[in-house]
């Protein structure tokens, strides 16, 4: 099993090969949200895989789309409200001059003028998201005897995660939204790009050696992984309008 990265539209995302023997013709199905499986002959190039895909581009492309459109959504923009680790937070304005957001139990609070909200709320993103991450990666680094670089935040939209050839792991912020065991899954995936760094049968073996459950964990990414990455979580200013003590 292999991945291959394939542009649909306007955003790249990944597909799954698989090789069999007993398959003499290429095969390819979605699933539900943007998971593309492939099923091909063994020893199938990659240059007769993108062939294929882009003969039947226009096919994917409608399929893609009318899978996500049966999906069940996470319902990230309802306004007033922020997403955090696979829960909704209310979102509470209050008094103040100085652009910040602060969560409080089940609430996140906002203090400055209506134009700076967007960046506070970034900022309290990015900090959670580099707070999560370097913890899981130090819990997961210590559990599977990998060492690493050093950490990047981004806001990534064709990548949850990437390993550099130097032991750089990058992420994005976008993560702190999924569940935290998806957040994990991400940060073993990336450190074993440190031991195996493409997805050879030898680091998926890792992968399943290391943690077993990934296939779910995945399976959460491929469902809601484009409504994450189309979050934005201040539209047109929607905030909630109480006060906070």
């Amino acid at each position: 099993m292999r991945e291959l990265d394939i542009v649909v539209g306007d955003e790249t995302i990944v597909a799954v090969v698989r090789e069999s023997a007993r398959t003499r013709r290429l095969r390819m199905v979605v699933r539900a949200g943007r998971s593309v499986e492939l099923t091909v002959p063994r020893r199938t190039s990659t240059r007769a895989l993108r062939q294929f895909l882009s003969d039947n581009s226009d096919w994917l492309g409608e399929t893609i789309a009318a899978a996500r459109a049966r999906q069940s959504l996470l319902g990230l923009a309802q306004p007033g409200t922020v997403w955090l680790a696979g829960e909704r937070l209310a979102v509470v304005r209050g008094g103040g001059l100085k652009p910040v957001a602060n969560r409080h139990g089940a609430t996140l609070r906002l203090s400055g003028p209506p134009d700076q909200l967007a960046g506070a709320i970034d900022r309290w993103y990015r900090r959670e998201a580099r707070e999560r991450l370097e913890a899981a990666v130090a819990r997961e680094s210590a559990r599977l005897g990998i060492s690493y670089e050093r950490i990047s935040i981004r806001d990534q939209r064709t990548r949850w995660g990437s390993c550099s050839t130097r032991g750089t792991l990058s992420f994005s912020w976008r993560l702190v939204l999924s569940p935290p065991s998806v957040l994990e899954y991400v940060v073993a995936h990336e450190l074993l790009h440190v031991r195996e760094p493409n997805h050879s049968r030898a680091f998926w073996a890792l992968l399943d050696l290391h943690r077993p459950g990934w296939r779910e964990e995945a399976a959460w990414l491929r469902r809601h992984g484009h409504e994450v990455l189309d979050y934005e979580p201040w539209p047109n200013g929607k905030y909630g309008s109480g006060s906070g003590s």
